[in-house]
């Protein structure tokens, strides 16, 4: 299983399918896809999706209509729950804060999405090691253990530690052996994500370039952190 993180929340993985997730993109991914799933209908998670010529869409209904709207066709496009199975994936309940208070707190902090946020969903990757991607919540579903989390970490501007703390609870109770940051490089809410080093037990990786996850990962530098 490889896997690389492409900016924002987008995480591409090359396993027994090519999945792309949260495609808002900074490098580009590799053709030939075969599933692009969306944690839910803002513009740093879905906001490159119709320039992605392959892969089934996977999405809750209103965040599909917001994927039709941006111009991707509706044969491409599968409405999915939680408690779904497609392939390899399973479908599960999202956290990623939407809605009216979210928007409003978001304007607060410095930020005002163009899109409506929709059903939030989370995805779990079953390959021959299991990632776990909740969008940009600080909750996950419960009673899944992932080999590997993308952990949405950055700093609220208010109760911005509390917010980390939580995060790192998280990652205590969910007890992955891998740890990809996401959603740090995202103005205003820039995270740095070497705070999270010696403050978890996972592992802790950040793959701009591709990285071969099995027992251990193939590529590191001297202080254990993927690039």
């Amino acid at each position: 299983m490889k896997v690389r993180w492409l900016g924002h929340s987008c995480i591409e993985i090359i396993g027994r399918k090519h999945i792309l997730i949260d495609p808002d993109y900074l490098r580009q991914p590799l053709p030939d896809l075969d599933y692009i799933l969306i944690t839910h209908g803002h513009e740093d998670q879905l906001g490159r999706v119709a320039e992605v010529p392959t892969g089934l869409v996977l999405a809750s209904p209103d965040v599909c209509r917001i994927a039709r709207e941006q111009g991707v066709p509706a044969r491409r496009l599968m409405a999915v729950q939680p408690g779904m199975v497609e392939g390899n994936i399973r479908v599960l309940k999202g956290y990623s804060p939407v809605g009216k208070l979210s928007e409003l707190w978001a304007r607060l902090w410095g930020r005002q999405h163009r899109l409506p946020g929709g059903t939030p969903l989370s995805f779990l990757v079953e390959d021959d090691l299991s990632l776990l991607h909740i969008g940009d919540g600080y909750r996950a579903p419960q009673g899944v253990h992932p080999d590997i989390l993308c952990l949405p970490y950055r700093t609220p501007p208010f109760w911005g530690e509390r917010f980390k703390e939580s995060l790192i609870k998280l990652v205590d109770r969910l007890a992955p052996r891998y740890v990809i940051p996401i959603h740090f490089d995202i103005p205003p809410w820039e995270a740095d994500p070497e705070e999270l080093r010696g403050r978890i037990s996972s592992q802790l990786i950040v793959p701009t370039e591709w990285v071969e996850l099995t027992s251990q990962p193939r590529l590191q530098n001297e202080e254990g952190i993927v690039k």
